[in-house]
């Protein structure tokens, strides 16, 4: 689904034969000032693969990131490594025109848990194996930086991952 400007929106409205009154023409113009004064909402579509850098995908986990603003996107990575990001259900679209610090969650196995014993103690537990290192794991520590033009042109974003 194409995004339409809200512009184009309020311009269709002046032409259209029912808004010939000037109090409608006046109060058209004042919510297109707030229009275009907050800004038109451009999203794209990104999408991408998670791999090694011997090629083999990372197929567990979840692509996320956020700007400076405080907008959150995420993405659950497929069997093959892709994913598609999103902003708050999967098939949004990204906001543009904005720079996201991207990082990869919840990428680890989980150990199979050991039986109860006998004498009904509870086994120590076993600390989930990482498969990605910090630096792509930790938001502090990720240097990888997407930018989106803003333009509802697809983004492709491919991401190379190291183990820890």
């Amino acid at each position: 689904m194409k995004q339409v400007c809200c512009f184009h929106f309020f311009l269709a409205i002046f032409y259209t034969p029912m808004s010939n009154s000037p109090n409608t023409k006046y109060f058209l113009f004042a919510l297109l000032f707030c229009c275009i004064a907050s800004g038109c909402d451009v999203r794209a579509h990104v999408s991408g693969k998670v791999t090694y850098p011997d090629g083999t995908p990372l197929n567990i986990g979840a692509v996320q990131g956020y700007d400076e603003s405080g907008t959150h996107i995420r993405g659950m990575i497929g069997e093959d490594g892709s994913f598609e990001l999103y902003e708050v259900k999967p098939g949004d679209r990204v906001p543009a025109g904005k720079t996201y610090t991207i990082f990869i969650a919840n990428a680890e196995v989980r150990p199979e848990a050991a039986p109860i014993s006998p004498g009904g103690m509870f086994p120590p537990s076993i600390p989930p194996k990482e498969l990605v290192a910090s630096r792509f794991s930790n938001p502090s520590l990720s240097e990888l930086r997407l930018e989106v033009p803003k333009s509802s042109k697809p983004v492709e974003f491919n991401i190379e991952v190291t183990k820890p």
